[in-house]
């Protein structure tokens, strides 16, 4: 996955159509991808996506070559605590969650796509390296989810941390004040084992 290309299925699951063909990226992936129907994948797009105003969700990473805009209401930030959230953002990973069908992408041949399990891939610029979101392919609920970090946002106003996940992984060195959920890597496993 690591070689894909711009007109490549953007979820890895083999060679996509062009846009040449007359067949759209999402198009051209049913049938190859029996986990993951059509209405989960996201928009893809040729022109960078500029900065949104007011409400409206637009990132980038830190060159942009990646841009992306997320078409529905969002303000619930998850505070990731997991080895592989630390790891991935070099922190602790600060993520909204959304189904990837809701967004819109432009350079997703820039992405590197990393598969941390059999469920979930990381995705980040090959040119600048910035972490900028990781999609799930299973399980249910969970498949054609996306997280996207929340540190490529170009406007974070509105945005309030709502939950903690993986509790039991955090190191003790910071803590986030205020009142919030709080998921242990075992609650999440039972939630969506």
């Amino acid at each position: 996955m690591k070689g894909m290309g711009e007109g490549q299925c953007p979820f890895g699951f083999g060679s996509d159509t062009t846009e040449s063909s007359g067949t759209s990226y999402a198009e051209g992936h049913m049938g190859m991808a029996k986990s993951l129907a059509r209405e989960s994948l996201p928009e893809l797009v040729r022109e960078p996506i500029e900065p949104g105003t007011g409400n409206q969700r637009t990132g980038r990473c830190l060159c942009g070559k990646v841009s992306f805009k997320i078409n529905k209401p969002v303000e619930m930030v998850f505070a990731n605590h997991d080895e592989t959230s630390r790891r991935r953002s070099g922190g602790v990973s600060l993520t909204i969650m959304i189904r990837a069908k809701n967004t819109t992408f432009n350079g997703w041949g820039h992405l590197v796509h990393y598969p941390l399990s059999e469920q979930e891939t990381s995705c980040f610029c090959r040119a600048c390296g910035s972490p900028v979101l990781s999609y799930y392919v299973a399980p249910e609920p969970m498949a054609g989810m996306a997280r996207i970090s929340t540190g490529a946002l170009d406007n974070t106003d509105g945005l309030r941390l709502t939950a903690d996940i993986s509790t039991d992984a955090k190191p003790a060195y910071y803590d986030f004040e205020g009142d919030r959920r709080s998921i242990s890597s075992t609650d999440l496993a039972k939630m969506f084992g």
